[in-house]
């Protein structure tokens, strides 16, 4: 789909896009299975898995983590 299939959405203000992209986002995610991996993606993910069960100790907590992207939420 581009724009000229859904020519409203050259309509709506940034935040109605704003809303609408993270609908889609809640959407996609309430179906975690159906999100294709590529290969090379899904080689990383297991390399990163191996790494942590490996050393599980390094790293950062959620919370941590989660503090230090705050400031993207603002």
């Amino acid at each position: 789909m581009n724009s000229t299939t859904a020519p409203a959405l050259r309509d709506l203000s940034f935040s109605e896009k704003m809303l609408l992209v993270e609908d889609l986002r809640d959407e996609l995610a309430r179906q975690p299975n159906d999100i294709p991996l590529s290969a090379s993606v899904k080689a990383e993910l297991d390399r990163r898995y191996a790494d942590y069960r490996a050393n599980p100790a390094e790293g950062s907590s959620w919370d941590d983590a989660k503090r230090r992207v705050a400031w993207l939420r603002a």
